[in-house]
């Protein structure tokens, strides 16, 4: 377990780079916000030690992604009203960006591909690494993101 200052030093080095990825793969505010926490308790919980702090990032993008998914497996057995579902329109992405509105909108595997490699700076072989897919596969989703961004873009026009 960790102490309260480690956490909270870790939480300020990453905790933007967590809410946007838990953003971007829940695409509900207060979604992110319960998997963020689950991240950051996980991690307050874990005695996993780090080499520096692009390994302490790599493994919060993991274990965020590994909650996200989670939260979307749940979400998929819930039953829901219709109410519930109207009443739960999307909500605008947290930052005023045209662009990143248009990349939240994309299909989860370009949107997270699109995410880290321009918002986060991952290449291509940490994004495969993290994601366990194919270099290849991670290469193939951000060209593909980028026609569909792209052509998002343009209709927007």
């Amino acid at each position: 377990m960790r102490s309260e200052t480690e956490l909270t030093a870790i939480y300020r080095r990453h905790c933007k780079t967590v809410w946007n990825l838990c953003y971007t793969l829940l695409r509900h505010p207060q979604d992110a916000e319960d998997a963020m926490q689950e991240v950051f308790l996980r991690t307050g919980l874990s005695s996993k030690t780090f080499r520096d702090t692009e390994h302490e990032k790599a493994w919060l993008i993991t274990v965020t992604r590994n909650v996200c998914r989670d939260e979307l497996k749940k979400a998929r057995r819930k039953e829901v009203s219709l109410e519930d579902v109207t009443a739960d329109a999307p909500s605008p992405p947290p930052e005023n960006d045209g662009i990143l509105a248009a990349v939240h909108s994309l299909p989860e595997q370009y949107r997270t591909a699109i995410y880290l490699y321009y918002y986060e700076g991952y290449p291509t072989a940490q994004i495969a690494k993290l994601t366990r897919k194919p270099d290849a596969t991670i290469r193939t989703y951000l060209r593909r993101g980028r026609m569909l961004l792209k052509k998002r873009l343009e209709e927007e026009r």
